[in-house]
Formats: structure tokens, C-alpha cells, sequence
């Protein structure tokens, strides 16, 4: 899609003012002060304790970014709003409220996976004359009115009290303010989301829950028939009817709510596809299973020669072989075979393996080993995957710490090839990042961390410049008690009292981020170790590990020999 052609579908889609309005101005701080007030309620009324407390208030909020998802298998490629929300004033408070909510739903409606549904559909007979047929619901999360979602969560009360000790109108009150606090920004404009819920809130998922059991609920007893069965995935709903009645179920669904509305897939040839599978009605009303993939998917997975551990690049394409072997009830294992063969080539990998992980596919299931020490609780960490070295530090854990499991990520993600097409977050208002400030008369730097808004770090250490500048005014010198009390605020002060130097704020940069605040600071000692000219404290660095200190000379040692190159060539070429 041309960048354009997106732009024109994004302003089109928040033109509908009765979904969305614009705002002059952002929201933020209000909806942060709001959240932190019912953190506050919900301590002093002894609901939650001072842990639950401290997580769900914020104080380094930022205004949300929308994009557009296309959705390819739709015509003319229609844009799904998502609105991440991870950064928004309410988002903890929204999946501490979506937990009660999803605790206390228990409908016999939903689907747990593809493989539970498979064994249910395939033990079912359908009666004489009946035919499947599946439901979807335009636009779910943005077509549900507060106002419904209300009157679902009184209905279900009962069972969600038994979840929760804040009474129903505090309830309500948070969960009518969690959806209300659906803003973000496009195109330098703030919006708010007057109706429905933002696809990217936490709660969004669970209130399209609750609304639709509590919606087929109602409409199977409007009916004039009892199906055999209605299943739902999210908003997909499978049932089997009496082909007759097509028109009246339809109808039925629809007028439940005017905003919640159904369009209908039917049986083609006895067949429907249905979640990663198609379902195929055989002459004695009884159900088999094909593996489906949509026709516009490009049947492109982890490519064999990708740049990924092997182990997990094998263990793919057992979970493919296993879906594949266990969602085709219709087909002989010839044609189980060639499906997978097609789609593993078409990925790289190579016949012997294919054929080795074909023959030892009811070996393939994969579990986790139980540990002999019942008592012994595993803590999961995730490190980058860098060949050998994250092979040898994974060796090296599972014997030292037995309680440790590693995961390997890769550190470049097809994200980082495609075009951004949320708003960027100015530097000065991103949190959770690592920086560096130069100086202005030398080549040192500063590398520091925060977890505030980096706005408001850069503006504690102007407050340090501004106070040094004051007493330099009033005539005290850097060997007064008043001057050499502020250069051991911090090793920036240090270095400017002392040499007289000054950093250049203006020219501070983002060197590293990370979502969980408690990983700064180990991450801010190897950039400090891993940096030249630091002029950080040395007992910054001293609790870092020799493994990872060996490791970061290294890599310094691997930069220099690249500079180095670098600047023998461009002596040679000039």
C-alpha cells in the first residue's frame, strides 16, 4: 500500500465523528490524574494492597500513536484501528479490572483452541436438512456501547463478585472510565474514541467477551429452533441451522443491538472454512477436518536459513507438521505428507530433514521436562541470539542455575524493514531509556538512565548547571563547601566543577530503551563499561560481572579494529 493511499484511509476512517472526535489538546495528564485517584480509592478502602497499589499508578504516561492494519483478505483493503495502549494512563488499571472480568466468564460458547474444537466437531452429527454456517461481526471492539457493556457486567454480577471485593458501582465506575480513556494522536491531531472500545486497550477483549456470551445467550432462546451447537472465537461464531432458516437467524442476530451487526458465510460444496481449518459435512451429517490456510497468505514462516537458532527453527516445523497431521481428519497421510513437504520447501528446508521430522511425527510433541525438585520455581529470562556465544551462555546457565530457562530473540525483527506509520514519540518524552550527553570542551560523555520522561532528567540536571551558576554569581569558588556539595550530585557535575567544563544538553541521544524499568540498570553499566570517554563514576561499573566485562572488551576490541579499517581505507582513497 502507498504511503498516500494509507494516509487517505486513516483520515477517512477518524472523519466518522461518531466514532471519533478531535481534541484541541492531549488528555494525558488528566486521565493519568484520574487513574492514580481510583489507585488511591481502591488502596484506602483496603481493596488491593500497596504492591497493587504502586503498579496500577503511573506517572510518565504518554499519548498513545494509532495505525492502520490492513486487512488484506478484505476487498479494496480496508484499515483495522489499532491503538497500543501500553503507554496510555490506564492501561494497568484496564487489565486489573479485565482480569476480574475474565475470571469470572465461563462460557460454554468459546473455543480454547484449534485442536479441542477439532475432536469436538469431529464427534458431532448434525440433524437431517441442517447445514453449517458462520457468523462475524463488523467491527466488534468499535460497534459495543458503553452502555451495554454496563448493563452486561450488573447482569453478570453474581459471578464476577465472587472475583473482586470492590462493590458494583466503584466497578462501574472504573470500567466505564477505562473505555472512556480511549485517546490517541495521528498526524499531529489528538482524538478521542466516543463509542466503542480501541482495539490495543486490555479490557477491550474481555467486554467483547462478556457482551457476546451474554448476546448468544439471548438470541439462542429467540430462536425458533435450538441449534445443536454455537461456538465462538473472539467474534467468529460457528453454528449449524436448518438451511431454511438463514434468513431468520440473521435477522435475529442483528436485532440485538442496532450497532452490533452480522454478516454470514455459508457452506460451499458441503464445505466452510472455519479458524485454520475447513470443515467438510459428509453425506451422513458428520463433520472431518482439512488444514486450511486463507488464499491470500504467502505461506512464508521461519525460513530455514533465517537468522535463528536451529532448535527453534525445528521446533516450528514440528508444530506445523502436528497441526497439519492433526487438523486433516479427511486426508490420508499421502496428502498430509505432500502439504507439508510444499509448505517446508517453500521455506528452505531441506528434504532430508523434512522427511526425518515426517517419519517421527508422533514423536514430535513437545513437552516440558519436569523438574525432580517439585519445589524448585523457574525464573524465564529471554536473552539475543548471537551464534555461539548465546549457545554457550545458555550451556553455561542450565548447569550453574538450574531454576534459569532461556529464550533466544533475535534482535532483528521484519519490523525494523517496514516503513513506521504510527506518529514518533519526540525523545524528550519517551522513559524507560538510557543516554548520553556530551560535553561541549571535551570528548567525555555522560551516559545516564531514567525512568522518567527524558525531558524531565535533562531538566533535574539544568537545575544542578542553574544552582553552580548561582553560586558562581554570588562569588563562591570550587573548593567552597557549597560548590563542592553539588559536584557529588553526579558524575556529570563532577566533571563540569572540577575541568569548567559544560555538556551540551541540546545534544543528549537515546542509546538504549527497555520496557521493564528494573533492567536499566544493568543495561546502563555495559553501556558505561562499552563507552570511551565515560566519565561515569567507576563504581558504576564495578558489580558487573567478569563474564559480561570480558564480553564488552571484546566487542569494544571489534569496534576499534572497524574504526580502524575504516579510517586506513579512507587514507588509502584519499
Amino acid at each position: 500500500m502507498l504511503a498516500e493511499d494509507y494516509k487517505q484511509k486513516m483520515l477517512s476512517m477518524l472523519n466518522d465523528n461518531k466514532t471519533y472526535l478531535p481534541i484541541p489538546r492531549d488528555p494525558t495528564s488528566r486521565y493519568q490524574r484520574t487513574n492514580n485517584e481510583f489507585a488511591k480509592r481502591l488502596l484506602n478502602l483496603n481493596l488491593i494492597d500497596k504492591q497493587t497499589a504502586t503498579r496500577l499508578t503511573t506517572y510518565n504516561a504518554i499519548c498513545p500513536r494509532i495505525y492502520g492494519q490492513p486487512k488484506a483478505h478484505k476487498p479494496n483493503v480496508p484499515l483495522r484501528p489499532v491503538v497500543p495502549n501500553m503507554t496510555a494512563p490506564a492501561y494497568n488499571l484496564s487489565k486489573f479490572i479485565g482480569k476480574i472480568i475474565q475470571n469470572s466468564i465461563d462460557s460454554p460458547y468459546n473455543i480454547k483452541d484449534s485442536f479441542t474444537f477439532c475432536n469436538f466437531i469431529c464427534s458431532v452429527t448434525l440433524p437431517p436438512d441442517y447445514i453449517l454456517i458462520s457468523l462475524d461481526v463488523i467491527s466488534l471492539f468499535t460497534s459495543i456501547p458503553k452502555a451495554l457493556v454496563t448493563h452486561n457486567i450488573i447482569t453478570q454480577w453474581e459471578k464476577i463478585k465472587v472475583n473482586t471485593n470492590i462493590n458494583l458501582d466503584l466497578f462501574i465506575e472504573i470500567a466505564e472510565f477505562c473505555i472512556e480513556a480511549s485517546y490517541f494522536k495521528y498526524n499531529e491531531q489528538h482524538f478521542q474514541q466516543v463509542f466503542g472500545a480501541a482495539m490495543g486497550n486490555p479490557l477491550s477483549p474481555i467486554i467483547a467477551d462478556l457482551v457476546m456470551g451474554t448476546l448468544l445467550d439471548t438470541v439462542t432462546q429467540s430462536l425458533n429452533f435450538k441449534p445443536p451447537f454455537i461456538k465462538k472465537y473472539v467474534d467468529d461464531l460457528l453454528l449449524a441451522i436448518p438451511e431454511s432458516q438463514i434468513g431468520h437467524v440473521l435477522e435475529t442476530f442483528n436485532s440485538y443491538n442496532e450497532h452490533i451487526q452480522f454478516t454470514y458465510e455459508m457452506e460451499n460444496n458441503k464445505r466452510l472454512p472455519f479458524l485454520d481449518m475447513t470443515l467438510i459435512r459428509q453425506e451422513n451429517q458428520k463433520i472431518q477436518t482439512e488444514w486450511y490456510m486463507k488464499p491470500i497468505a504467502s505461506g512464508r514462516f521461519l525460513d530455514y536459513n533465517s537468522f535463528h537458532p536451529l532448535h527453534q527453527k525445528i521446533n516450528m516445523a514440528k508444530n506445523f507438521i502436528r497441526r497439519v497431521d492433526k487438523l486433516s481428519t479427511h486426508l490420508q497421510d499421502a496428502d498430509k505428507a505432500r502439504i507439508i513437504h510444499q509448505q517446508l520447501s517453500l521455506n528452505n528446508y531441506p528434504k532430508p530433514l523434512r522427511n526425518r521430522l515426517i517419519n517421527r511425527r508422533q514423536e514430535n510433541i513437545i513437552t516440558l521436562q519436569e523438574s525432580s525438585d517439585e519445589n524448585l520455581k523457574y525464573t524465564y529470562r529471554s536473552i539475543p541470539y548471537i551464534p555461539y556465544l548465546s549457545n554457550r551462555i545458555d550451556k553455561h546457565l542450565k548447569n550453574e542455575y538450574k531454576n534459569i530457562r532461556l529464550a533466544h530473540r533475535n534482535i532483528k525483527t521484519v519490523g525494523q524493514l517496514l516503513t513506521k506509520v504510527k506518529d514518533p514519540v519526540p525523545q524528550e518524552h519517551q522513559n524507560n531509556v538510557i543516554y548520553k550527553i556530551p560535553c561541549k570542551n571535551c570528548d567525555a560523555c555522560y551516559v545516564g538512565m531514567t525512568t522518567n520522561m527524558l525531558k524531565t532528567r535533562i531538566s533535574g540536571h539544568r537545575t544542578y548547571y542553574n544552582t553552580w551558576d548561582k553560586l558562581l554569581q554570588q562569588g563562591y569558588n570550587a573548593t567552597d563547601p557549597q560548590i563542592s556539595s553539588l559536584k557529588e550530585k553526579t558524575a556529570l557535575m563532577y566533571h563540569s566543577i572540577t575541568q569548567n567544563h559544560r555538556f551540551d544538553f541540546h545534544q543528549t541521544k537515546i542509546i538504549d530503551r527497555h520496557d521493564k524499568p528494573h533492567a536499566l540498570p544493568f543495561i546502563e553499566v555495559c553501556h558505561i563499561a562499552n563507552t570511551e570517554n565515560s566519565i561515569n563514576k567507576r563504581t558504576d561499573t564495578e558489580g558487573l560481572n567478569t563474564v559480561y566485562a570480558g564480553i564488552i572488551h571484546t566487542i569494544r576490541n571489534i569496534n576499534h579494529n572497524k574504526t580502524d579499517k575504516h579510517k586506513n581505507q579512507y587514507a588509502t582513497t584519499t
